[in-house]
């Protein structure tokens, strides 16, 4: 038997021993950094995964809290992490890719300083309206805000990025002007809304659907290119002929730009798994969430394609700046 080239088992070591490094990696703590305060949304969803990604990676998984600056603090804080597989973070499209065109000393940029593990679910954003403008659609609501000019307000749950955009965008395509009224959430526009505070609000789907389904307020509209299988009886705004609105919104991990590609391979594969789990998708599905696992390359392609999407929309004269 002719004995193995040097080179092939130089090149087979090598391998083996990157291998070995990726997965000797199961000894320590896993974080996964959420953003956010807890009990939010994105810390429901971190907190679900946290025990079956434990489980698939045979590794202890922590859910770290580290909120401020609407979510600044946690993601600069993962930016600047080891890229070793240790510290991952779990949030929003609209904290990377978003927030850095609306305060140019967040500190990071993306794509450029993040890596995409992974998707876990998408979600449209909606237009609610309060019963005091009797709208039940939104051509109702267009003749609400035409007539009552001082009641043409919506809430958002921040300043800037998409649901600032939704809303300019409605009051562009209406053909009057509105207020937007900032709230520490989407849980106190929802609020507001219902108690007519304000006469509408621009919030996730998922965060105004229990408010819908009691009837407290009518949802007339949803972001996305085509209608929510959550809500099918609730139109997109394209199809009522607001346009440049389809964008969605996307839960996802991501980590430290420098993470090397096994480690990201196995974390990507770990959460599919986790992902194909009925009582998971049973549970996203309960958060009003449209599942949405995805392939490393597909996680990054849509990563790219977020990020262009708000580099170009940050240059428009419309886009809202705090």
């Amino acid at each position: 038997m002719n004995p193995m080239p040097f080179k092939k088992i130089l090149v087979t070591t090598l391998i083996a021993a990157s291998s070995a490094l990726a997965f000797a990696q199961d000894s320590r703590p896993l974080r996964l950094v959420v953003p956010f305060p807890p009990g939010g949304a994105t810390d429901a969803v971190a907190r679900m995964l946290q025990p079956k990604l434990s489980a698939e990676l045979s590794q202890t998984v922590v859910v770290e809290n580290k909120p401020g600056a609407s979510g600044q603090i946690g993601t600069a804080f993962v930016k600047n992490a080891p890229a070793d597989g240790t510290v991952f973070l779990f949030t929003t499209d609209h904290t990377v890719v978003t927030i850095p065109h609306l305060v140019p000393s967040a500190g990071y940029v993306a794509p450029d300083d993040f890596l995409a593990l992974g998707q876990v679910a998408r979600y449209p954003l909606a237009l609610s309206v309060a019963p005091a403008t009797g709208a039940k659609n939104l051509r109702d609501f267009a003749s609400f805000v035409k007539a009552q000019p001082a009641k043409a307000n919506y809430g958002v749950p921040v300043i800037g990025g998409f649901p600032s955009t939704v809303g300019v965008a409605v009051a562009r395509k209406i053909g009057a002007p509105m207020i937007a009224v900032p709230f520490p959430g989407s849980g106190p526009v929802t609020l507001n809304v219902a108690a007519s505070q304000v006469s509408a609000g621009v919030t996730g789907l998922g965060d105004v659907l229990p408010m819908a389904k009691g009837g407290r307020v009518q949802l007339v509209a949803v972001t996305g290119t085509q209608r929510s299988p959550i809500t099918p009886d609730v139109p997109t705004f394209e199809e009522l002929g607001y346009s440049g609105l389809t964008q969605q919104s996307w839960y996802g991990f991501l980590a430290p730009k420098a993470t090397p590609p096994a480690i990201a391979e196995r974390f990507n594969h770990a959460l599919a798994k986790v992902l194909k789990d009925a009582d998971i998708q049973h549970r996203i599905r309960e958060l009003s969430l449209e599942l949405a696992p995805t392939t490393l390359q597909e996680a990054a392609a849509e990563f790219k394609a977020s990020a262009e999407f708000w580099t170009e929309a940050a240059k428009s004269p419309d886009f809202v700046r705090p």
